[in-house]
């Protein structure tokens, strides 16, 4: 997933993008920035109803990213445009880390 903008840069030449060591160190970094994020929010507490609105919000957030994905991808094809798949994978990512949050959090004893 995170090679989509090295694949988008590689088309001109060989870049560093295109060099796959590259993108498995890229990998590499972004899964222990996650992990360290998690251990992190481990230490917030949360209201249950807060993390239920999220858990839902989760779940129409599958299907809206979908669809921005699937149009990003139309518009990819029709003119090249990759700014439409740039603002769907830059909004999942955005939103994994709000549920990953809310996931990791403790939840408030009310």
């Amino acid at each position: 997933m995170l090679a989509i903008f090295g694949s988008a840069a590689a088309e001109g030449g060989g870049s560093i993008f295109h060099n796959p060591l590259f993108v498995l160190l890229l990998v590499l970094v972004a899964t222990y920035v996650f992990i360290k994020f998690c251990s992190w929010a481990k230490k917030f507490q949360l209201s249950g109803k807060l993390k239920k609105w999220v858990f839902i919000f989760t779940g129409i957030g599958l299907l809206v990213f979908n669809v921005l994905y699937s149009r990003g991808n139309t518009m990819v094809e029709a003119n090249g445009d990759w700014s439409g798949a740039t603002i769907a994978v830059l909004g999942s990512l955005i939103w994994v880390f709000i549920f990953a949050f809310a996931l990791m959090a403790e939840t408030k004893a009310e």
